[in-house]
This record gives C-alpha cells, structure tokens and sequence, in this order.
C-alpha cells in the first residue's frame, strides 16, 4: 500500500485488522473514509495548505478512527498533502492510501484450429433448400498441421484491502486433452501444449482423446466381393453398404451411398449420404452422431446427435445426444434422445406405435450395473482376504508366509478408499447423467394421434392429433403440449 516509506501500525494492529467501527471519520469539513470496494482511503476537506498541520492532525486521528492496520506517518502524510494540493482548491476523493485488487484466475482452454467437428449439410441461402450431396466436413487434415493449442490455467493473485484483508481469487480450471493415434504433441516456451497431425488423415475426437485416422477407402460398393471390414481407422465407402456386410471400425464410417441391412460398429461417427435400411438382426452402434437422408426399419445406438434429413420410419434410436428430423417426420418404432427431439411432424397418420423418449439416459442402467458389479466383487474380495489371513494363521510360518500376509494386509488397507470412491463415482455418475438429460420434445409441424411422447419419467399418449407447432415439455410434473412460439421455444445449446 501508499505511504510504506513511514507507516504507523495500531498496538492491536498488524495487517490482519479488525472491521472499522464507522466507514468515515474526521472533523468539521475535513473527512476521510473508506472507498465501497475497500481499495482505497478518500479525503475531501477544503485546501490543506491554509491550515496543513490541522489537516494532518485530523486525518491521523482518523486513521485511527478507522482502524486502518497501515498508514502513512504525519511528516509523510504532511508531504504528500503538499504535493498533491493546490492553493485555494479543495480536495475531493482524494486518495490517501490504496491497496490492491485481485487479480483473477484465467481457465485453461483449448484453441482449435478450425470447427473440425461441424455437422449437417450445406444450405442454399436463397431457398433454404438442404443439399445431401454436400456435407460439412472440416476433418480433413494434412501431415504437419497444426490442430490444437491447449493453453495452460493462470493462477490468479489475491488482492488486499486497505483494511488488511485478503481479497481471494478462485482456482482456474484446467482443460485436458490426451494425444492418440496420428497426432503429436509438444511444449512451447510459454507452456502452451500444440498438437500437430503425425498423419494425413480425419481428425477424430473421443473421450477427450485427439486422434488423426488414416482413412480406408472403398471405390465402389461395400459387399461379398470386398467381404467384412474391420480397421483402425476411418472407413469411407463411395458406394453402397450392401445387405449382410459387417463393419467394425475405430473411427468414423462415411458412406456416399445408401446402407442395407448390416452390422456396422463404429468407435466416431456415421455420416451417409443416402438412407438407412434395416432389419431385425442388424444393428448400428456407432461413439459418435448419426446423419443420414431417411431411416428405415433400423436399430441405432449413438452417443451423440442423430440428424435424419426427412423420415425416421418405425425405427429404435438410442442416444445421449439429440434426434433431430427438423423438416421431416418421425414415424413408428422408438426413439429415446437424451438430450431432447426435434421433428417437424411427431408420429405419422397410421403409425399408432410411435413412441419419443426425450430426457432418458439409455445407458445409465447398464452402466451402472456394471458399477455395481465391481462394488460387489470388492466387496466379496475384503471377506476373501481375513478368510486367507486366517488360513495363514494357522498354517507354518516362514518368509514366503509373512511376505504373503504383508501383501494381504496391505491390500486389506487399501479396500475401504477402494470401495468409497468406487461408490461416489457411482453417484457421481448418476448426477452427471440426470445433469445431461433435457426432457423435451419440438414438434414444427404437427404432433399426430397415437403417438406417446415421454419426458423423463412421466409420460402422456396424443389422443387427439395437433396440425400446429408444439413443444412438449414438463410442467408441475407432467407432460403438457404447448404452443410453439416466442417464449416457448427448445432450450439452447
């Protein structure tokens, strides 16, 4: 703070003080108090110069009116009157003594070097009209380039106040990503990591991990002549997909064409410029969205969007992200989104089976099960262990038998964190999914009978079909339809 050349301390002071007793003080028309934000020590009081040693007398009482924990002696505090005065002019917010603000922590963050992951396809401006021959797609990358600049947080610095108190400031958040298969990394000067592509490829984004996949590419048609595809990579088909195929990738699948009833798993996304054909046995799983002209008859498990161009008709659609059919229909089957549903026409005159899920986590059964199953197997391992030991109590001793025991012991010790962090990730979990779920469905068009629409738990058959936009969406617990319009709208993003 100001003044630090010659500085009184109260007796009772140091520079933790207590809250003054008044926020201003002084005398007749010379005042001094403390700024709002507690930065800074103020004077108004007509010119000092007429009568500096008054002046100085009552803003060092003041001072200790004040309880400031620090401040200037009277010779300094007489010098910089002088300094800062002019003859005959009053002194107004004059600042005396200043401490200083905190300065805030700065996040981490990451800096793509351009949107990689845009989905859709592009729209003529002047019709609106979509062109399914013409998909976004940034992925495309070259040996070299530069994908993604991960800045590091920047701690913030506490600030103090004229009163002796600490100003804190948060913790900055850390971004993190991991370099997979085709990328390199490395640390500049200022702590910045950049990864570059190893490989010409398509840039792939999976469970915070960066990866460039080199792309597998069928000329013509995918089917008994080329025969099942399992690879590393991207799959990129400038065909059709024929009926009985198999393909099990890690990246994305990219088909020019239409796909018939097969088997495709897919660790990134499926991106189809015709429709999906299905049938019972076959089914799609892909790590990533969905995008296709139609679905037809098909079972699709993804994690993120599914973007159908105009007809979902009787399929089974699982995701964590949306299902969005904005200027089409879905009809029949089920589709179950967890981050809600956008269609222009909800069900289909004569598809009485249309069922529409929104803000369900398909996966947190399984997956919590499959939790519980490791609980339960440290659970059965901690009786597993005392029974050991005491067989080892009653057996010869030795040093192989104490070694035992020690590692037994050790491991016992360890179970119990082992259990409890086992179970907070479990709740953990839960949370995050039921944070996730948006439990609402836009219908643009129209919503026809017989279709159920279902919103988290609860759920509401359409007995009677609405020609006019509606959102559905809870309200006091139940599921209402409700005029699509300004206040009524789908959350963003």
């Amino acid at each position: 703070m100001s003044g630090d050349r010659h500085s009184n301390r109260p007796e009772r002071g140091g520079i933790a003080a207590a809250e003054p007793s008044a926020v201003a003080a002084g005398e007749g028309d010379v005042r001094v108090y403390v700024a709002p934000d507690r930065l800074s020590v103020l004077l108004d009081c007509p010119d000092p110069l007429a009568d500096l040693d008054r002046t100085v007398g009552i803003v060092m009482e003041a001072f200790r009116q004040l309880r400031i924990p620090e401040y200037p002696d009277a010779d300094l505090l007489r010098e910089m009157l002088a300094a800062g005065s002019r003859a005959g002019q009053p002194l107004v917010s004059h600042v005396l003594i200043e401490g200083y603000d905190a300065e805030p922590a700065v996040d981490g963050r990451l800096e793509w070097a351009r949107d990689f992951f845009a989905e859709g396809w592009e729209v003529d401006a002047a019709t609106g009209a979509i062109d399914f021959w013409a998909k976004l797609d940034h992925r495309a990358v070259e040996a070299g380039e530069w994908l993604l600049k991960l800045h590091p947080p920047v701690a913030g610095e506490p600030g103090l106040t004229v009163l002796g108190q600490k100003i804190p400031v948060g913790r900055p958040r850390k971004e993190r990503m991991r370099c997979g298969k085709g990328v390199t990394q490395r640390d500049d000067e200022q702590g910045v990591t950049w990864f570059s592509a190893e490989v010409s490829g398509r840039v792939r984004l999976a469970n915070g991990t960066l990866a460039v996949d080199d792309v597998y590419v069928v000329k013509g048609n995918l089917g008994l002549a080329t025969g099942n595809i399992r690879h590393t990579g991207t799959l990129q088909v400038e065909g059709d997909v024929e009926q009985g195929v198999t393909i099990d990738v890690n990246g994305d699948v990219v088909v020019r064409g239409m796909i018939e009833p097969c088997d495709i798993t897919a660790g990134g996304s499926l991106q189809v410029g015709g429709g999906i054909v299905g049938q019972e046995g076959c089914a799609i799983h892909v790590g990533g969205g969905v995008q296709a002209r139609y679905a037809r008859d098909a079972a699709i498990d993804a994690i993120s969007d599914v973007t159908i161009g105009n007809e979902v008709s009787h399929c089974v659609i699982r995701t964590l992200g949306r299902v969005l059919v904005p200027n089409g229909r879905i009809g029949g089957g089920t589709t179950i989104a967890r981050a809600g549903i956008t269609c222009g026409q909800a069900g289909a005159a004569g598809a009485t089976g249309t069922v529409l899920v929104a803000g369900v986590d398909y996966l947190v059964e399984p997956h919590v099960a499959g939790l519980e199953e490791e609980l339960a197997q440290m659970e059965k391992r901690r009786l597993g262990i005392a029974e050991e030991l005491a067989q080892l109590r009653t057996g010869t001793d030795g040093v192989d038998t104490e070694l035992e025991r020690r590692a037994l012991l050790a491991e016992a010790a360890a179970l119990p964190g082992r259990l409890t962090e086992k179970a907070a990730e479990i709740r953990l979990y839960i949370e995050e999914a039921e944070a996730a779920c948006r439990p609402e469905l836009a219908a643009l068009q129209s919503v026809w009978s017989g279709t159920m629409i279902q919103l988290g738990d609860e759920r509401m058959p359409v007995r009677a079909s609405v020609r006019k936009p509606r959102l559905a969406k809870l309200l006091n617990g139940r599921v209402r339809l409700l005029p699509l319009g300004e206040g009524n709208m789908p959350e963003d993003d």
